[in-house]
């Protein structure tokens, strides 16, 4: 098993964070049908692989979704949204 690339995780719930209700039911179709699509490509172990990626990221999106339910994000405007995209790549090169 792969090891789990947690500041990738930190950056995609940060993004997913930012997303409208709209955005995030996109995301939600792309994932499901993404799901449906390559499954013919895949041996057990790796479906099985995938499937767990894609439960916890569908985890994260809805633990994000009640995130911005109760009101626990952060506002971003222009002269602040530079600084959060510098931390997301920071966050990823290491």
């Amino acid at each position: 098993m792969s090891p789990i690339h947690t500041k990738l995780i930190d950056s995609l719930a940060s993004i997913i964070l930012s997303l409208t209700e709209e955005e995030q039911s996109l995301l939600k179709q792309k994932i499901q049908q993404s799901q449906h699509a390559n499954t013919q490509h895949y041996s057990d172990a790796e479906l099985q692989q995938q499937q767990e990626f894609l439960q916890s990221l569908q985890q994260e999106i809805a633990i994000g979704i009640e995130q911005l339910s109760n009101g626990e994000y952060q506002k971003y405007d222009d002269s602040t949204l530079p600084n959060l995209l510098q931390a997301i790549k920071s966050r990823s090169q290491h």
